[in-house]
C-alpha cells in the first residue's frame, strides 16, 4: 500500500462524499480521482451513488465523481490495517 491510498483510505472508515474527501486530502481533483479508481479496482473501496445505491463493477464516470460517496471495503480496511 503507497503513502497516498493509505492516506485516502484513512478517510474512508466511514461513508464520505467526493467533495468532503477532496477537501479532507487537499489533493488535485484529478489526482484523486485516479487514485479512487484504482483503489475501486483493488476492491479496497465501495463506491455509492446517491444515499444507499453501492455501484458493483460499474463504469465510473469522470463527471459523476462528484455524486459519488465512498467507503472503504472489508479488504481495503485489512490492507489499511496491515501496512
Amino acid at each position: 500500500m503507497t503513502n497516498i491510498e493509505f492516506e485516502i483510505i484513512d478517510e474512508l472508515y466511514f461513508v464520505i462524499s467526493f467533495n468532503e474527501l477532496l477537501t479532507q486530502l487537499d489533493f488535485d481533483k484529478e489526482f484523486l480521482v485516479n487514485e479512487l479508481r484504482k483503489l475501486y479496482q483493488k476492491g479496497w473501496i465501495r463506491i455509492y451513488d446517491g444515499v444507499d445505491k453501492e455501484l458493483e463493477n460499474h463504469v465510473l464516470l469522470d463527471e459523476s465523481f462528484s455524486k459519488y460517496r465512498f467507503l472503504a471495503s472489508k479488504k481495503g480496511l485489512y490492507e489499511h490495517n496491515s501496512a
